[in-house]
């Protein structure tokens, strides 16, 4: 039940209400709450006239088994007739003596074989004086008389009788056998009773049946049941009057001249059974129309409300991914509307990146005004008066014979050269002998007591890099990594190739930083990469020009991962595209 207090929700949710999928659900439950009413209708007026129909053919039936059943009764009354106003009969009941009866007994006889010839269903003609006493008998079957046969005029009819031996049903028929007298009227002289079985009565039933599912059957005064056919059950012989009920039509109609019943039980399922064939056509109908209307709802949503749908959802995302557009699926009129959208977008976005260029230009000729600045201030300081100033020391120190001054003024010297002059990118053999330069003036200031080494792969030196790429690293290595070590430490560098790109590795065995330095440079790290900007302060300076040289010159195609640990060093990795 879940899904129906979902679906009331549904309903009264202000916020679908107006929206195409809300009237497009309520028009759908409308549609089929039509077709399952009208589906409800045609099955009940059809099983309804099928159930009219087959109680009008049962009343048919029932009329034709009561009118078979007079004729039975006429020809009893007939056939009794015939023998009791037979001279034969009557002269064998006014024989006297024994001798008597004996001389007539062939008349008799005659009479039972000319009788028993007219109706086969005959088996007995029993002859009986005015005491009741059996006085003559002819026939294939012998019963004694019931004592209180039932009295329907001058015809006595008695209840079903049943030979104790074999169990089969026989129905007697008695009648007074009357003398005329002259005038004085009439006088009983005997009564004449005629045994008859009850196969004319099992054909009557037989025809009767309505089908196989159905029980028909005749009933005696005392309910015993005479002959019966189809399902019948030993409950039906209590069902006295016409009724229905859920299961069962009861149909029950007296048999006057006996006062017999006839009983008929029909279920009603067994009445619609006839009306199988509508009922598939009608379900193979209705599952055509509902496979139809689930077709053009299928249609209607995939073509309409599922584009109109992404069409909004679509709008209400563009701004996080202005780059994205709608997917455009057929020819039919919304994908007509999708790409004159997409075809606006377009439009938006060239016209956004020209004010992107136009920006860009603009921030362009910026910079080359701060380079020009720069040049400006460059030019202050005559790099040819300082290079030459560091070669006069250097002969100096050499006249002198101090030759450890010579080297550290040549490698002053040489830094100094490879600082302010050439082009932002240097191949990386200039790099890495610029940082021996560097290694060498430490080397010096320290008194031996840091190294720094570099390690290159000879396949590598030719390529090119931005100019103080890896000095910077070095030295920041060297002043927050060694310079508060009482004993010696060791910088490492190590330049090689990996797969299609260049790894560059530095690392030291320094004092290394606490998880919240490191949680600060990844954070400012972080900063830049959202909204190209550095943190303010003294954090890392060095260390983070570095990290913003490299996303100017490569974006994030250059990978920058950090590592430290207190007391342990630091490590620093950088991975660059190659070409």
């Amino acid at each position: 039940m879940k899904w129906i207090s979902r679906f009331f929700l549904f309903i009264k949710n202000e916020k679908w209400k107006g929206k195409l999928i809300y009237e497009y659900i309520l028009l759908l439950i409308f549609v089929i709450c039509i077709i399952a009413a009208s589906f409800g209708a045609t099955i009940y007026i059809v099983n309804s006239s099928a159930m009219e129909e087959s109680r009008q053919s049962l009343e048919v039936i029932f009329q034709q088994a009561e009118e078979r059943i007079k004729i039975l009764e006429d020809d009893i009354e007939s056939l009794h007739m015939n023998v009791v106003h037979n001279n034969s009969i009557v002269d064998f009941f006014q024989a006297e003596g024994l001798a008597g009866r004996v001389k007539n007994l062939d008349g008799f006889y005659q009479v039972v074989g000319n009788n028993r010839r007219i109706n086969r269903n005959l088996l007995n003609i029993l002859l009986y004086d005015t005491q009741g006493n059996l006085i003559a008998s002819k026939g294939d079957v012998y019963l004694p008389r019931q004592e209180e046969p039932l009295q329907r005029g001058l015809y006595l009819y008695s209840d079903c009788m049943r030979d104790p031996k074999t169990g089969e049903a026989y129905f007697e028929v008695g009648m007074p056998v009357f003398l005329e007298n002259t005038g004085t009227g009439y006088t009983q002289i005997g009564s004449v009773y005629l045994l008859f079985d009850v196969k004319y009565l099992q054909s009557i039933m037989d025809g009767t049946l309505p089908n196989e599912e159905s029980a028909v059957g005749i009933l005696d005064r005392k309910g015993n049941l005479v002959v019966s056919a189809g399902t019948w059950q030993e409950e039906f012989s209590a069902l006295t009057e016409t009724t229905e009920n859920e299961e069962n039509l009861i149909y029950v109609s007296p048999i006057r001249g006996m006062d017999w019943r006839m009983t008929c039980v029909v279920p009603k399922r067994s009445m619609l059974s006839g009306v199988t064939q509508i009922q598939k056509v009608n379900y193979i109908t209705y599952l055509v129309v509902l496979l139809a209307m689930c077709l053009v709802c299928t249609t209607v949503y995939k073509r309409i409300i599922l584009p109109i749908s992404r069409q909004t959802a679509f709008m209400a995302n563009f701004t996080q991914d202005t780059g994205q557009r709608i997917e455009v699926t057929g020819n039919n009129e919304i994908s007509e509307m999708s790409r004159k959208m997409n075809d606006m977008l377009d439009d938006i976005e060239a016209l956004n990146q020209k004010i992107i260029d136009s920006r860009k230009q603009y921030l362009e000729l910026e910079y080359a005004k701060k380079q020009t600045e720069m040049i400006a201030y460059k030019s202050q300081i005559n790099p040819h008066f300082l290079y030459n100033t560091f070669n006069c020391i250097r002969g100096m120190a050499l006249y002198k014979g101090d030759e450890e001054i010579a080297e550290l003024t040549m490698s002053l010297s040489s830094f100094f050269r490879y600082s302010v002059q050439g082009d932002e990118m240097v191949t990386i053999q200039k790099a890495l002998e610029n940082l021996q330069h560097y290694a060498n003036i430490i080397h010096h200031r320290f008194l031996g007591k840091h190294k720094i080494s570099v390690d290159s792969d000879s396949s590598v030196l030719h390529m090119r890099i931005p100019k103080l790429l890896i000095q910077p690293l070095v030295e920041n290595a060297v002043l927050h990594g060694l310079e508060r070590k009482l004993d010696g430490g060791s910088v490492r560098v190590q330049v090689s190739a990996s797969g299609k790109n260049l790894e560059i590795i530095v690392e030291d065995d320094g004092e290394g930083m606490d998880e919240e330095r490191i949680c600060q440079l990844k954070d400012a790290m972080e900063q830049y990469d959202r909204d190209s900007t550095l943190a303010e302060g003294q954090l890392g300076i060095g260390f983070l020009n570095v990290y913003r040289r490299l996303r100017l010159f490569y974006g994030h195609e250059a990978a920058f991962e950090l590592e430290s640990y207190r007391g342990k060093g630091t490590r620093i990795r950088m991975l660059l595209p190659v070409g």
